[in-house]
């Protein structure tokens, strides 16, 4: 690992992949920018002055030698099922750490498989480092913890935001061929999707929501060995997922926007806890969540594969700005209304059918 402590973002030219990089550059970075998108990386770069480079993933002479200058690559570029593994194969080959926003439940399988790699090679692998995995994950290690150990575990995300960037929506069309699961005796089993609905009270409002095949299942695995775990997402079809949920600020202010993480936990001896997380926006959180993981890495890396709570432990979410942790909540909330949002973290409405 060479002194220089650079790093590349990936993907940069993308939707999230564009607010990390301007969330790097408020914060004092200067990443290399790369994807295979040239000339929209190039602008990028030019607006933030940072240097850029187009490349793509097919060529591994091109991409050793684009990885020679950096210590760590951060990858944005969705689905990650075509780009995180050819990328963390390469950051192994350089000693380079590879971190990414992925939820992709066969991704985060086959990066955790890289473990013992990645430890012989003195590389940190963290995939998940947006909402969706750091929120749930860490409430996952929080709420095992409560209870000593947690037989079973429950976790879901509830992203609002104003605008769903593209690769949400074909991250789900690329995997929706490999079907429901969840994890029962430590092992992954197949489950129909869209069984299995129950109905959760968050900190806005009541909140249906189902089984999905996140790469949580692994991540939760990894922070808490608890072996039975169901990932949830809300339900598609629910009139509570139609509308965006915000609060009014006013004509002259943006709508400030409420997202969630949830998780739920019962010990072998039938001990429960259970937590929420809030916070704002879930690209917001993202994009600094994005940040931290990168900084933290950096600063002091573990060789392995690991989940951002394994890393970090069940704090590191509320490092982000503007987000809190919630042991209670009032028992009128569950008598209020459904909450309202904009879309879905991991299955927008017609992902089903796709």
């Amino acid at each position: 690992m060479n002194g220089a402590r650079s790093w590349m973002l990936y993907g940069a030219a993308g939707h999230t992949g564009a607010l990390i990089a301007r969330h790097a550059h408020q914060r004092g970075h200067r990443p290399l920018l790369a994807g295979r998108n040239a000339p929209a990386t190039a602008a990028l770069a030019e607006e933030l002055d940072l240097p850029c480079l187009a490349l793509a993933l097919d060529d591994p002479a091109v991409l050793n030698a684009a990885l020679a200058d950096v210590d760590l690559v951060f990858n944005a570029a969705g689905p990650f099922l075509h780009t995180a593994a050819p990328l963390a194969q390469a950051c192994l080959a350089a000693g380079v750490h590879y971190l990414d926003i992925g939820n992709e439940l066969q991704v985060f399988r086959t990066l955790y498989d890289l473990h013992q790699r990645a430890q012989r090679a003195g590389v940190t692998i963290i995939p998940g480092a947006g909402f969706g995995v750091v929120a749930t994950n860490c409430l996952a290690r929080y709420v095992s913890d409560a209870v000593g150990g947690a037989q079973h575990l429950e976790v879901a995300a509830w992203a609002a935001t104003a605008r769903q960037g593209p690769g949400i929506a074909a991250s789900v069309r690329e995997n929706l061929p490999y079907g429901g699961w969840v994890r029962r005796a430590g092992h992954l089993h197949p489950q129909a999707l869209g069984s299995g609905i129950i109905t959760i009270t968050l900190p806005g409002g009541p909140c249906r929501i189902m089984p999905f095949p996140t790469g949580d299942l692994e991540a939760a695995f990894q922070a808490t060995g608890a072996p039975e775990i169901t990932a949830y997402s809300p339900v598609p079809d629910d009139p509570a997922a139609r509308n965006p949920q915000s609060s009014d600020t006013g004509a002259a202010e943006p709508p400030a926007y409420q997202s969630f993480g949830w998780a739920r936990a019962t010990s072998p001896d039938g001990a429960t806890a259970e937590a929420w997380l809030q916070t704002g926006e879930s690209y917001a959180f993202t994009a600094a969540a994005s940040i931290r993981v990168i900084e933290e890495t950096l600063a002091r890396s573990v060789p392995g594969a690991f989940s951002p709570a394994a890393a970090f432990g069940a704090d590191f979410a509320l490092t982000i700005p503007d987000t809190a942790r919630i042991d209670t909540i009032p028992a009128e909330t569950a008598d209020s209304g459904p909450l309202e949002r904009s879309h879905l973290d991991y299955m927008p409405p017609k992902a089903m059918n796709a």
